[in-house]
């Protein structure tokens, strides 16, 4: 019997094993308890705990888990299964950014509240580099709003707004000027000194190939300023698993940013780009973790976050896009057709009448994208984004990451 138990779970490795090699499915390691089963038909469990399915083409795996626990039912393509227990997965150290585009929503502040354990950092989108190299502030989008921020420090959350621009010229000309840097820095200090920020997310998404090296001392430098304030800095980086031929990806490099004094790298594993002329998902989970193998190659993990995307988009059958989902939009849509999950990209999937494509990024999708992050043993994560985005995304963190709800 224990050979025969053995023998079983060699074999489920290997297959497993041989999964990754192709970039399927994402796993990680379980503890077996000797207990297995031949079954003829899937059966359908009842349990109080929440389920969660995992597809790909041999391998079928359900998870059904609380906050403490879980059991893993793994079934191969023969039918049989070993039921394995495993008490958590992360260890509940790595950090949580939940990014924001506006906090004018009050409601948003009650999930906050809600998942205060799992969720360290706020980021909201308050800021944008002005005309003159400064720092202008999203009114519109309740910058600086005070009941906010005092609510975020009643319960121990911190804030790190993020500072952005898609204008190549202007951050061309703050990032090759030393003396500009320092009069940016010092606005961003005042700020964060008046407001009680933590500190900076930098997110410059323009495309300046022949800046990169100064792009990456714009960083260096600014870092060093807010250590000298006690200030934290991060940057966005979009994602790539090569050196990508587009200007924008190789505004970016890697290695260059990997040795500066810079906190935390995000990278926007989302917005796949590597297809065209047909719909394309968010972020294929094969393509995720290949980004994150590809940054580590120049990133220490102790500096790289994951960025892991809570949208959607519908593309016409030719690959261009129709329009961005946010949650509300994707329950409209999904309660009248239905959707599928696409297992070769692990993303919700709806083909609509007209030919037309939706792909989305649900709670339980990040679930699995948050594993990579696990399992490498990275910094942590950033989601885009709380507000407009699925409730039921944090809970899912949670259990990744083992991070427990206040």
């Amino acid at each position: 019997m224990k050979m025969s138990i053995i023998m079983i779970l060699m074999l489920i490795i290997g297959v497993v094993i041989g999964y990754i090699a192709t970039a399927s499915f994402y796993s990680y390691a379980l503890t077996p308890r000797t207990e297995t089963m031949i079954l003829y038909h899937e059966k359908t469990y009842t349990s109080t705990m929440t389920t969660v399915s995992i597809y790909t083409n041999t391998l079928y795996v359900t998870q059904i888990y609380n906050y403490t626990s879980y059991v893993t039912r793994v079934f191969n393509n023969t039918q049989t299964f070993i039921v394995t227990t495993v008490p958590k997965i992360g260890a509940g150290d790595q950090m949580v950014i939940a990014w924001m585009l506006s906090t004018c929503n009050r409601s948003y502040k009650d999930l906050i509240l809600r998942y205060r354990g799992v969720i360290d950092v706020v980021s909201p989108d308050w800021y944008y580099l002005s005309e003159d190299l400064g720092v202008g502030a999203y009114t519109s989008r309740c910058a600086e709003d005070q009941s906010f921020i005092n609510d975020l420090r009643s319960n121990n959350i911190s804030l790190m707004p993020m500072v952005v621009s898609a204008n190549a010229d202007r951050v061309r000309s703050l990032i090759t000027d030393l003396s500009k840097i320092y009069r940016f820095a010092n606005i961003l200090i005042d700020k964060a000194k008046r407001f009680g920020y933590i500190g900076y997310n930098i997110d410059f998404e323009v495309s300046l190939p022949d800046n990169s090296g100064d792009f990456a001392y714009f960083i260096d430098v600014l870092s060093k300023l807010m250590h000298e304030n006690n200030l934290i800095l991060t940057v966005d980086v979009p994602g790539k698993r090569t050196e990508w031929p587009s200007s924008y990806t190789m505004t970016y490099d890697y290695e260059k940013l990997g040795k500066t004094s810079v906190d935390a790298i995000i990278l926007m594993a989302y917005d796949f780009y590597e297809w065209s002329g047909v719909p394309k998902p968010i972020a294929p989970i094969w393509w995720v973790k290949d980004v994150v193998d590809y940054a580590l190659k120049y990133i220490p993990k102790e500096k790289l976050v994951l960025g892991i995307p809570n949208y959607g988009s519908i593309w016409s059958s030719a690959g261009s896009r129709v329009k961005w989902l946010l949650y509300q939009d994707w329950k409209d849509l999904s309660s009248k057709y239905g959707y599928t999950t696409d297992e070769s990209v692990m993303e919700r999937k709806i083909v609509l009448p007209d030919g037309s494509v939706a792909y989305y990024v649900d709670g339980e999708m990040t679930f699995y994208r948050a594993l990579i992050a696990v399992d490498k043993k990275i910094k942590g994560v950033a989601v885009w984004r709380l507000d407009e985005g699925d409730p039921s995304t944090w809970r899912y963190i949670s259990i990744a990451l083992g991070k427990t709800c206040s």
